[in-house]
């Protein structure tokens, strides 16, 4: 089984464009019907709609890192 979380989170390290990310992503899922299986069940398990649940997980995680940074920045600040 396709561990869905970790290769979102390559997808979005490598590729910081949104529109780079959905042409792999689609790319990828057009190649691999064991993955495109793995990622219905991924949304069902997670409550993503398959449309979009790849794109709403990788904004999700873009904003936990931009949440970080903004916190590390204003600890800093703070010194």
């Amino acid at each position: 089984m396709n561990d869905i979380n970790e290769i979102l989170r390559e997808l979005l390290d490598r590729y910081p464009n949104p529109t780079e990310q959905d042409q792999i992503w689609h790319q990828m899922l057009s190649q691999d019907r064991a993955l495109e299986s793995d990622y219905k069940e991924w949304c069902d398990a997670h409550g993503y709609q398959t449309a979009s649940g790849y794109r709403d997980f990788l904004n999700e995680l873009a904003a936990q890192r931009d949440s970080f940074w903004d916190t590390a920045d204003d600890y800093g600040n703070n010194l």
